[in-house]
């Protein structure tokens, strides 16, 4: 999947990110994880390929009980209304599409609107991709995207659980190379108040939906072996 063909679908696009292996007592003190911490594997937590679109990545979100608990999603949203319908015929066509969504249109657009209310999320990470570069913060501490999560029931029985990372205008590190940019969160006060039940609308968000602030974010050539 080559960058143009991922762009005609987005202003802006992050398609790969990758986590570094960290103790679980690192990942537990970051994120507060309370439940699933079985899935703290290398496999999920820092495969050697990093993240892209269809994975299965690290999820954190609250349970019905309100406790933060680790999940593994499918990386490209799924809204639980789809259908096939003429010649797209496969939940995959639709979910490359959906791999980011724009934070400034989550009240509006169909798709993530009802997700947005009550199915807030994060996804755990060290570093993001952008054209050739690598970003990332000092010392590659674990930081989280903002997401939205989402459950799809087919006519045949399958469900699917998936996910999609927020963007938001480049702060002075990316853009340079592109005008959008992961929402990057960095602090238990943001990833609560991202993950908090009782706000349904943006305004209270506000603060926390804006791009990183400029001279945080590190840079590297994107290698061979990324």
């Amino acid at each position: 999947m080559t960058l143009s063909l991922w762009r005609c679908h987005h202003r802006g696009m992050c398609y790969h990110y990758r986590s570094k292996r960290v103790e679980p007592v690192e990942f537990v003190r970051e994120f507060q994880v309370q439940k699933n911490l079985d899935l703290y594997t290398d496999e999920l937590m820092a495969p050697a390929k990093g993240y892209y679109p269809l994975d299965q990545v690290p999820v954190i979100r609250l349970d019905e009980n309100g406790e933060r608990e680790l999940v593994a999603l499918e990386w490209g949203f799924l809204p639980f209304w789809w259908k096939p319908s003429g010649q797209r015929t496969k939940r995959t066509g639709f979910q490359r599409k959906c791999v980011n969504a724009i934070s400034e249109e989550l009240e509006s657009k169909p798709t993530y609107r009802a997700a947005f209310k009550s199915r807030r999320c994060l996804m755990p990470a060290t570093e993001f991709l952008e054209p050739d570069l690598m970003f990332r913060l000092p010392e590659e501490r674990l930081f989280a995207f903002a997401a939205l999560w989402e459950e799809w029931k087919g006519p045949d029985g399958e469900v699917v659980q998936s996910c999609t990372m927020l963007t938001t205008a480049a702060n002075a590190e990316v853009e340079p190379v592109n005008d959008r940019m992961p929402l990057v969160l960095t602090s238990e006060a943001q990833y609560a108040r991202w993950l908090d039940p009782e706000i349904k609308t943006r305004e209270p968000l506000k603060t926390a939906m804006q791009a990183i602030g400029d001279g945080v974010l590190l840079s590297r050539p994107l290698k061979k072996q990324d």
